[in-house]
């Protein structure tokens, strides 16, 4: 699928009682929009957004619209998609709708992306009529500027087309619009704006989650006419022409832990699950098996169903199962071949159009199948999908939840009002969900990452409740302090691309993520200050969406000592990370981040509950509180969990009132109980540890099965230390033996203030270790700290960072310190470890 020659005189000859597809009104609706807003000739620039839910024929709609009004004109027309799914669904329907294209001889049309199926990019050719083309390898080809055998800078083939254009037209697509904004498409439009004066840009989305005036800019500035049309989903259900989404999770049963590096890929990098992880549960039997007893229990309710699978062999491990069962299943994949004998490939080609044929005849069965990967797997009346595992995708949760939607109009079937979206969850420990979920409409929701406003309210307040209990202090601020005032929703766009290795997801996706920022009454006027003054100042690179964000963070850094102290401001978490957020969102957006102001503040002011009940008998106001503290709708359960938290809460906030008064400001001690040098942690408190430093030692960061960790105790009991959450950290057996009785935290990135530096510690390598730990280790006991960031290493010989070894160290540990011991490290590695290959170390901090 890389390049047609359609020969519409022979076509239209052979057809010659073709009769087009009948569109739905809605469609009607949308060519009469189209046709409206885009007048022809082209004259100027015009951009608007048609937007279409899932399942309802976007694709179509344009394309069919396009060959009717477009093609005939003899106008060059650019499809610009995500993802290499999207490229092959747009050809389709290019294919399928070529009779409707009148006054012309032929058309080419020419698929380009990096996948091995489709044209490259030196191959377009001015006789193209339609390129369709993934939006990153369009960007990359714009910007190279390859050299000639003379060593000559030249321009790309694309660039070329797109300059030949310069004195005619473009008629440009843009699927999934809502990515317009990223940093390498509107750089790209303003490059194609400035050199074609007569273009039009037409935007297809499902998801129209950006169009709000006060956060639209870019988007706003490239469709300058808006939506042109917009179908409303309710009316297409009620119309039958989309079946209503019904959601099951089935939890799998199956535990996994999110070591420090999964849940910076998932969280930080905003990736999905690597491919060591995708092999393994697609390999996991039992957990296959439990999908497979899902749909046998319950067949006659899941009906006629496709399985989205991650693995060949899991289709096929599937499949069997479920013939056993007695249910009627095949499945469809094409296996990755290492050698260049295609025909094992052909064949399982032409199987997979046999098998997709008898499925879309059949009323009933099961097609299993590898996710996004296998073309065509287009079944109306399918009632039912499974979708294997959880993703970070909303395009691929969009994409397989779509295959279900067609209703009884669209050809889904006599009775099809509903479709079931079975979703297997896992029980991941220590990370906070970050998958993609369907919406309540047809769209999955924008994906969250990192925690929701109210899940920082509630860490925050237990956090100064225990710090309380363990000081023994009574806090002299009112306790509205410690309430925020309201959050910054900010929006970036993120390339997630996916090693080429990689089955399971599109190839060239950009994901949108949302991302709050907390805000207090002592940070509001720094927040808006920083982002009145420096909006004007943030580079516009920032907003690309594969920015190293490791480059900005000295910058960033720099702006929050000038606006903030961070001593005190930073309240809820990283305050570099809140400003690289809104630095970003203005960046990508063009405006500022919208601000949500926490409406229910006063109903949660702790002293206001007290005022109402502190004259109360002790059994009827605990009575009230619990009464309180369980009612339907209130959020004081999502601020403390439990019960006896807030119990505690409203004491404390109860004794600061009768001992300071309203406004008081000192601060009162109160007798504490003391603990007993050896009263242990409770299993509660040892479980809290161990979620919140993610199953990692705090030291060498090792983690996984078989690697014993133990809670240390930072300030040791031999030197006054407690039994307290706040002062222990998770260490392994090896870094715990090692720390003995000294007094150092490695939950802290920073050095201590006073550092009395000695020469490193050349640790000898831990049993079954990587000496990459040991090296960590080596150098954070060095510092005293948590100083390593990262260290990029590599394996294999042809790899990158092979026989360099680079450590990145957080700000504020010095490189210098340690460059001093380079060559005795070096030799350490290479004749006490064994990493022979090893030849030089460099240092660094985050942008340097």
């Amino acid at each position: 699928m890389t390049f047609l020659r359609l020969d519409l005189e022979d076509l239209h000859k052979k057809n010659p009682n073709y009769v087009g597809k009948n569109p739905f009104p809605h469609q009607t609706e949308a060519f009469e929009a189209l046709s409206k807003n885009y007048p022809f000739p082209i004259e100027g620039y015009s951009g608007g957004l048609l937007v279409l839910p899932t399942g309802a024929g976007k694709t179509f709609t344009a394309v069919n619209w396009i060959c009717r009004n477009v093609l005939p004109k003899k106008i060059k027309v650019i499809w610009f998609a995500q993802s290499s799914y999207l490229l092959n669904q747009a050809y389709g329907s290019f294919c399928e709708n070529a009779l409707e294209i009148s006054n012309r001889e032929s058309i080419n049309i020419r698929v380009v992306s990096s996948n091995t199926e489709h044209s490259k990019a030196f191959s377009i050719n001015d006789t193209d009529d339609v390129i369709i083309i993934t939006t990153q390898t369009a960007i990359l080809n714009f910007n190279l500027k390859p050299r000639d055998l003379a060593g000559n800078e030249t321009e790309t083939e694309f660039k070329k087309f797109i300059k030949n254009c310069a004195n005619s037209e473009i008629f440009i697509v843009l699927d999934e619009a809502h990515h317009a904004p990223a940093y390498g498409f509107r750089n790209l439009w303003k490059e194609i704006k400035h050199i074609v004066p007569n273009f039009y840009i037409l935007g297809l989305t499902a998801t129209p989650t950006h169009n709000d005036k006060k956060i639209g800019g870019w988007l706003f500035k490239i469709f300058n006419n808006e939506k042109i049309y917009e179908a409303n989903q309710n009316e297409l259900i009620t119309q039958k022409i989309l079946a209503v989404p019904k959601y099951e999770e089935k939890s799998t049963g199956k535990e996994l832990v999110a070591d420090q590096s999964l849940y910076d890929r998932l969280v930080r990098e905003h990736k999905d699950l690597p491919e060591s992880i995708v092999k393994m549960l697609s390999e996991d039997h039992p957990r296959n098996d439990y999908i497979v007893g899902e749909y046998v229990k319950n067949k006659d309710h899941y009906g006629k169903t496709i399985i989205f699978a991650d693995r060949w062999p899991q289709c096929v491990y599937i499949k069997d199962k479920l013939i056993e069962k007695g249910v009627k299943a095949d499945a469809v994949f094409t296996k990755i071949h290492n050698d260049s004998n295609l025909s094992s490939l052909k064949n399982e080609m032409y199987d997979n159009e046999t098998i997709i044929e008898n499925f879309k005849k059949s009323k009933d069965g099961v097609l299993v199948n590898i996710r996004m990967l296998t073309e065509g797997v287009d079944v109306p009346d399918v009632k039912s999908v499974f979708l294997t595992r959880q993703t970070t995708s909303s395009i691929l949760m969009t994409q397989m939840v779509g295959r279900a939607l067609r209703g009884e109009k669209a050809n889904g079937g006599p009775t099809k009002d509903t479709a079931n979206i079975v979703l297997f969850m896992d029980n991941w420990k220590g990370l906070i969900d970050v998958w993609a979920h369907p919406g309540t409409g047809l769209d999955p929701d924008p994906i969250i990452r990192g925690y929701r406003p109210y899940e920082l309210i509630s860490i925050y307040l237990v956090e100064q409740l225990s710090k309380s209990i363990d000081s023994g202090t009574i806090p002299d601020l009112p306790y509205a302090t410690y309430l925020p005032i309201g959050w910054y929703k900010t929006e970036i766009t993120i390339s997630t691309a996916k090693d080429e290795s990689d089955e399971s997801s599109p190839k060239e996706e950009m994901q949108n993520y949302i991302e709050y920022i907390t805000v207090f009454e002592h940070t509001k006027d720094k927040f808006s200050n920083f982002i009145k003054e420096k909006f004007n100042e943030i580079p516009e690179s920032w907003s690309d969406e594969q920015l190293d964000e490791k480059s900005i963070n000295s910058k960033i850094t720099d702006w929050m000592n000038e606006y903030f102290n961070p001593q005190v401001d930073q309240v809820t978490g990283d305050l570099v990370r809140d400003l690289i957020k809104i630095s970003r969102h203005m960046a990508k957006n063009g405006t500022i981040p919208e601000f949500h102001p926490f409406a229910e503040r006063e109903i949660y002011d702790m002293d206001k509950v007290v005022s109402e009940l502190i004259d109360r008998p002790d059994r009827d106001r605990i009575k009230e509180l619990d009464l309180r503290f369980n009612k339907q709708g209130t959020l004081w359960k999502t601020f403390y969990r439990d019960f006896r938290k807030f119990l505690t809460a409203f004491d404390f906030a109860k004794n600061r009132i009768l001992l300071t008064g309203e406004g008081g400001n000192s601060i009162l001690t109160y007798e504490k109980p003391k603990r007993l040098p050896d009263l242990m942690l409770t299993e509660d408190e040892i479980d809290q540890i161990k979620r919140r430093d993610n199953f990692t030692c705090q030291c060498c960061l090792r983690s996984g099965k078989g690697l014993k960790l133990e809670i240390d105790h930072i300030v040791p009991k031999s030197r006054g230390g407690e039994a307290t959450v706040e002062n222990s950290q998770v260490l392994c057996s090896e870094c715990n033996s090692r720390k003995a009785t000294n007094a150092i935290n490695f939950k802290s990135n920073t050095p201590p203030s006073l550092l009395n530096l000695k020469e490193p510690i050349f640790f000898s390598r831990g049993r079954s270790e990587h000496p990459i730990h040991t090296l960590a280790r080596i150098i954070d006991f060095f510092y005293y700290c948590q100083a390593i960031c990262e260290i990029h290493w590599n394996e294999r010989r042809n790899g990158k960072n092979y026989s360099t070894w680079i450590v990145e160290l957080y700000q504020g540990n010095d490189p210098k310190l340690i460059e001093k011991y380079k060559p005795q490290l070096i030799h350490h590695l290479r004749n006490e470890l064994g990493v022979q290959h090893l030849e030089d170390i460099m240092f660094k901090t985050p942008g340097h």
